[in-house]
């Protein structure tokens, strides 16, 4: 049985839908991610993927796709 993990980060510098595009596709190269959905207005992108990956690795995709990140957080 496979267990996921959700992950939550504000991504900025994105501007349009190809932004949007660039890093989705850049975060659904990484083994081990399932599932990426990005919303463009607000800067979130939600990252469903396996345990073994780490949010550096995610932030660190997004950084060499171009744009900034970090984990949003999660209300209480």
């Amino acid at each position: 049985m496979s267990t996921t993990t959700l992950s939550v980060l504000l991504v900025t510098g994105m501007s349009c839908g190809s932004c949007r595009q660039h890093v989705s596709r850049a975060l659904q190269a990484v083994p081990g991610v399932s599932q990426v959905q990005v919303d463009l207005a607000s800067g979130r992108v939600e990252i469903l993927h396996e345990p073994a990956v780490v949010p550096e690795t995610l932030i660190q995709t997004i950084i060499a796709a171009g744009y900034t990140a970090r984990v949003a957080a999660l209300p209480a």
